[in-house]
């Protein structure tokens, strides 16, 4: 009997081992527990905004909250740790793929919401508005002073500023504006969408490349702040349009702004636990209605 008990005990062991390696069991709930996840530092207002109203409205629940570039965003996919990525990257389907050969399950996409990239002047450059073309001549140094625009504002050499050279804007630009072309090598980057914003309200000549919902909360303090000082440009899709616009959520809706992205989730969960409670209330009408404030089109219409 002894023997048996043993051997029942044994054999027990080795299930139990096996099948933790196969299997993290989830302690926390959808409203309650803590988890990490990585965002990219181009959404730090609007996740901000997300996570405080989720954590007010669930007490047990804390998100720690890493913001990083979004190219650093993206590889932290691969960091067991990390349950929920917020990315302006498309996500290659070949991770998916390598994602299930490792843990037998697929993890979840979602679209969150329409954005968009902003450029923003300084309020000394009243009347600037420019093309696409203009704007991909521009990045590429084939423009370089404000007078070879049609509605260049006067003249001036122009300052081109991004947020971080790994940033989603930057990645943007080169995939979007300038169709993989070169970056000029005239352009620098800051440390942050904050400091881009600084360094534009203080130079007239600078233009910045920054994700909307930096400036488009209007009732925000910093943003009613620096809009005595900077604007967003008006933009002209030059093949499809004669107007210019600017990256209001209307205009973003309807496609009229030209400059558009997606802000989409990952969220690396088998099961329902606190990543699944976040990721559904930032669909949910509430998060939905915070995604709106922010500036950007939300992806559920509320």
């Amino acid at each position: 009997m002894s023997r048996f008990l043993g051997f029942a005990i044994g054999l027990l062991v080795i299930v139990i081992i096996s099948c933790d390696t196969k299997t993290k069991y989830l302690t926390d709930t959808p409203t309650s527990g803590v988890i990490n996840i990585v965002a990219d530092e181009t959404y730090k207002p609007l996740v901000d905004s997300e996570i405080m109203v989720f954590e007010s409205h669930y007490p047990d629940a804390k998100i720690n909250v890493i913001y990083k570039p979004a190219l650093d965003a993206m590889t932290a996919m691969d960091n067991d740790s990390i349950r929920l990525i917020v990315t302006a990257l498309p996500v290659d389907t070949a991770y998916f793929a390598s994602f299930y050969k490792r843990n037998e399950y697929l993890p979840t996409k979602s679209i969150i919401a329409k954005d968009a990239i902003a450029t923003i002047a300084n309020n000394k450059r009243n009347g600037l508005k420019i093309t696409i073309d203009e704007l991909a001549k521009i990045c590429s140094g084939e423009i370089t002073n404000f007078s070879q625009l049609e509605n260049g504002g006067g003249a001036g050499k122009i300052t081109l500023v991004f947020d971080n050279a790994a940033s989603s804007t930057v990645q943007y630009i080169q995939d979007s504006v300038l169709k993989s072309g070169g970056l000029t090598s005239n352009a620098f980057a800051q440390e942050s969408n904050e400091e881009v914003k600084s360094y534009v309200r203080d130079h007239k000549n600078a233009l910045g490349v920054i994700g909307v919902n930096w400036i488009s909360d209007s009732k925000d303090e910093e943003n009613l702040e620096f809009s005595k000082d900077i604007f967003p440009v008006e933009i002209r899709d030059g093949e499809n349009s004669q107007y210019y616009y600017p990256p209001h959520p209307g205009y973003i809706a309807s496609h009229l702004y030209p400059m558009r992205r997606y802000m989409n989730v990952v969220l690396k969960e088998n099961g329902a636990g606190l990543g699944r409670g976040f990721l559904n209330f930032l669909k949910g009408e509430i998060g939905q209605r915070i995604v709106l404030k922010a500036g950007l089109v939300p992806a559920n219409m509320v």
